[in-house]
């Protein structure tokens, strides 16, 4: 798995927001989903990436888990781990045994980190209602986002949140040409306890790796 994969399904246009433009409704479900995330505490979220090529057909399945705690998080799929402590993000590259620092902007820290689309929409990105559906025996309620950037590769992210916990329950993201990746978040559970020294990369855990340091 490429490093940049999951900056490639967040691709943003403009980091601008635009209140005028986004659907009440939608906007409500956002600030109602975001508010249930800053109160949950610790959490721990497994997900599965469906990556999808042009034309739309299926290519590839990754699996993956989040743990977040506030702006910090540790993002783990096959072939990386992130961590983000707040200011500094490491990403450790399996095959390749490097590690990569860097101080990532506000914009950059959303593409990466998939549970946390309801903020897109103040960072160049306008909401709209898409509906409420019976998925799996539980509601769904539903956002599209759209770039307010018209020249953007991408067409829309679909984010679907329960509406009775408004946890995240599935984002899918279609660019101009089909292409693109459905996220199905399968666990998320709230209420856990992370040390802060958990957001941070310990080396001592990983011998005979290079540290790039980008900042």
């Amino acid at each position: 798995m490429k490093q940049n994969i999951f900056i490639a399904i967040f691709s943003l246009a403009l980091c601008v927001a635009c209140y005028a433009q986004n659907d009440t409704k939608a906007l409500g479900l956002l600030n109602k989903a975001s508010a249930a995330y800053n109160k949950a505490g610790g959490i721990n979220a497994g997900f599965t990436l469906q990556e999808l090529g042009t034309g739309g057909h299926a290519t590839n399945n990754i699996n993956g888990t989040i743990h977040m705690k506030g702006s910090r998080f540790k993002l783990v799929v096959d072939e990386m781990t992130t961590w983000f402590d707040g200011k500094n993000q490491w990403v450790y590259i399996v095959q390749s045994k490097e590690v990569n620092v860097s101080n990532p902007t506000e914009e950059e820290l959303l593409m990466i980190n998939p549970v946390k689309v309801f903020q897109l929409y103040k960072h160049g990105y306008k909401c709209k209602w898409a509906g409420e559906k019976n998925e799996g025996g539980r509601t769904v309620q539903k956002v599209m986002l759209t770039p307010i950037n018209k020249f953007s590769s991408l067409q829309s992210i679909i984010a679907s949140f329960d509406k009775t916990t408004l946890r995240p329950v599935s984002i899918v993201i279609t660019n101009k040409d089909k292409s693109g990746s459905r996220i199905s978040i399968s666990t998320y559970v709230t209420g856990q306890t992370y040390s802060d020294t958990h957001f941070i990369f310990q080396q001592k855990n990983y011998p005979n790796t290079e540290v790039i340091d980008l900042r």
